[in-house]
């Protein structure tokens, strides 16, 4: 196919940054394919980040048509390029003058698709005299493509990160004819999961699918009857029956019955449910399926315990599909129904990303678009976001519009510096798709987002009090967006979602807090109250881990002098607020600073034994420094900035209303909680 001097005018070509280790000549789909292996030079695999060998296409045919995709892709799913080759690209080559065109219009059609770097007659020309024609080549199409910038469920594996476990699971499940349940906020991934559960199902080709968009109007409109006849259908397709045929003369339920029965003896079935609340009592759209759910799980759970050849998972945001016990009667007031889907399913909640998973992603999405994100970049970016991949790749995207917009040359590096920049205006951008995370929460457990708007306004204190059961924080809890446990403070895990709660909610906030702390006595009341809560937890805390011979930070509980710390005023300017963060520093921190080697910001102890605590003592000091100290070194102004940052997103504590008032709440609560949590260790 491919004659010798266009072999020889390839390899002379690309020779310089790419060196051949097989070759051959394919025909499939009624296309014939010169197809070689390249093994890229170091400064391609620097520049691009390419670690595998490179796979390139000929094709003699003066015009191009999709089967020559169609072929590339099957060519790089067999052996053996398959594991072997760079999955995201593919060099190609065709005397089609709309060579680039027509991949760009491919490119555009096919989001998803690996990149195929087009190399016309005059680039091949070039690259015989210039070995960079190659590399522009390459910059060409893969800079200009924002990879992160993918919005919608992923349908192969070529950009699919992390999520192993949870597959591995139901697939488990399913091959042991148990039932899944896949739950999380929305754009976590789940519909690709459930995509990647087909894809490898259908590879061991042990589990048939039928993948069912319960959204969708076809199906969230049918009946229960309905949704069982469209099923009996798509086995018939599969497994090459005429079922269907019976419908009429047998019910359907018991048809769909005698279907799942005839299914192969190494055969079975999986049914995924997406978004199922759709076809549940809580449908958001379509009534009739608070009456035709029960009869419908009921109908397949009964087919599932007299059958073990049929599995079933489901998939959405709301899991009291799963976890309530009854659903109200839909036809008779004041009674009940036990829902047929209770405990039968097991429960998995998807949250973010691993630190591992995230950072494997940017770094093979960057290093594709000439963008190497550091270390730290990367780990900001996790602490950011919590893992979340729509927010971090929508983050990623933003740095790389910028760069495109200001014109910056390729490969750069992308340091935390970079990250932390622009944090204001991609906060704005991001907005949007925070508001679409946290909208379901705010509809299906109103209480629950209470408590969020409280954590995000720095209330953890009250937010420690309210959410004391573990009932009253599980959906957010589970749903990844908070961190509350059990000998730990309270914290978001996607700050950025915080940040947009406290803008979007500040007016119930400031209401609230007015409600609150309005008045002079209102205030004074809280501070006595706090401060004597304070003490009477320090005593027990030291007392406790003496009786428990645990090192303490305390001489002796007595050293704590309660009744002269609980002589504590109301913070409503600079100058109070020095006397209290003076008088504060000095009754609770400077005996401990007496008595530990080191005091309390270097003691190995204090450090290992009582982080929390500990954290909670250097933010006293951070501000007593910066507000009693003439002149602060770099590192007390480290110490200071970190702080502000934490309590009030970097606003200087002067230029934020009651600003003093909130300087003294957020020291003393943080104490406060820190002691319940540390007490809870003991």
């Amino acid at each position: 196919m491919i004659t010798e001097s266009q072999r020889r005018l390839i390899h002379n070509a690309l020779s310089p940054q790419l060196e051949i280790t097989w070759e051959d000549n394919r025909k499939l789909v009624n296309t014939e394919l010169y197809v070689a292996l390249m093994r890229p030079s170091t400064e391609l695999s620097d520049t691009f980040g390419f670690d595998k060998e490179i796979a390139f296409f000929l094709s003699p045919y003066p015009t191009l048509q999709p089967r020559s995709m169609q072929a590339l892709e099957q060519i790089c799913s067999e052996h053996p390029l398959a594991g072997r080759i760079d999955p995201t690209v593919a060099l190609f080559h065709s005397p089609d003058p709309r060579l680039e065109n027509w991949i760009l219009q491919y490119h555009s059609e096919n989001p998803e698709s690996r990149m195929i770097v087009p190399l016309t007659n005059e680039t091949i020309t070039r690259c015989i005299d210039d070995r960079w024609s190659l590399v522009n080549a390459l910059k060409k199409t893969l800079f200009i493509r924002n990879l992160f910038d993918y919005k919608l469920p992923l349908k192969s594996d070529r950009y699919f990160y992390g999520r192993e476990d949870i597959v591995a699971a139901i697939i488990d499940n399913v091959r042991k004819s148990q039932n899944s349940g896949l739950f999380g906020l929305r754009k976590t991934g789940k519909t690709s999961v459930l995509l990647k559960v087909q894809r490898n199902l259908q590879k061991s080709k042990d589990v048939e699918t039928i993948f069912l968009d319960c959204k969708i109007r076809p199906i969230r409109r049918s009946s229960c009857d309905d949704l069982a006849a469209r099923i009996i259908s798509e086995i018939d397709k599969i497994f090459g029956k005429r079922y269907l045929k019976e419908l009429g003369s047998v019910e359907v339920f018991d048809l769909l019955t005698k279907s799942i029965r005839s299914i192969p003896s190494k055969k079975k079935l999986c049914l995924i449910f997406d978004e199922i609340e759709y076809i549940s009592p809580i449908s958001p759209t379509d009534i009739h399926w608070s009456t035709d759910f029960i009869d419908f799980w009921q109908a397949l759970w009964t087919i599932q315990s007299q059958c073990d050849k049929i599995a079933f998972v489901v998939c959405g945001v709301n899991p009291t599909v799963c976890d309530i016990d009854r659903f109200d009667s839909p036809t008779v007031p004041g009674r009940t129904v036990q829902n047929p889907m209770f405990s039968i399913f097991n429960v998995h909640y998807l949250k973010g990303l691993s630190p591992e998973n995230l950072r494997n992603m940017i770094e093979f999405f960057g290093s594709r678009m000439g963008l190497f994100f550091q270390k730290e970049a990367i780990d900001l970016l996790y602490q950011e976001y919590g893992g979340h991949p729509l927010l971090t790749r929508l983050a990623c995207s933003f740095q790389h519009e910028q760069l495109e917009a200001q014109g910056s040359a390729r490969p750069t590096r992308i340091t935390k510096e970079d990250i932390v920049a622009c944090a204001q205006e991609r906060d704005a951008e991001l907005s949007s798709y925070c508001g679409h995370v946290v909208s379901e929460i705010a509809e299906l457990y109103p209480d629950e987002y209470e408590l969020l708007k409280t954590l995000a306004a720095g209330e953890i204190a009250d937010f420690a009090v309210l959410a004391s059961r573990h009932e009253d924080v599980r959906h957010i809890r589970d749903y990844g967006l908070v961190h509350v446990e059990s000998g730990s403070v309270p914290t978001f895990r996607i700050p950025v979602v915080k940040r947009y709660l406290k803008y979007t909610e500040r007016d119930a906030i400031a209401k609230d807090e007015a409600n609150r702390f309005g008045s002079y006595e209102q205030r004074l009341t809280w501070v006595r109250r706090r401060s004597r809560s304070i003490i009477d937890d320090l005593i027990l805390f030291n007392d406790g881990r003496e009786e428990s011979s645990l090192p303490t930070m305390y001489r002796k509980s007595s050293n704590l002098k309660g009744h002269t710390f609980l002589d504590i005023g109301v913070v409503d300017d600079e100058t109070s607020a020095v006397a209290f963060l003076v008088h504060t520093h000095k009754h609770i921190v400077e005996p401990a600073d007496k008595f530990l080697r080191g005091g309390v910001a270097k003691n190995d102890m204090v450090k290992s034994e009582l982080p929390i605590l500990r954290h909670s003592f250097m933010r006293l000091k951070a501000y007593r420094n910066k507000f009693c100290h003439i002149e602060l070194t770099p590192e007390t102004e480290k110490a200071y900035s970190s702080f502000i940052n934490e309590d009030f997103d970097g606003i200087d504590v002067s230029a934020i209303e009651d600003g003093w008032f909130k300087m003294q709440r957020r020291v003393l609560d943080n104490i406060h909680i820190a002691l319940q949590t540390e007490l809870s260790r003991i």
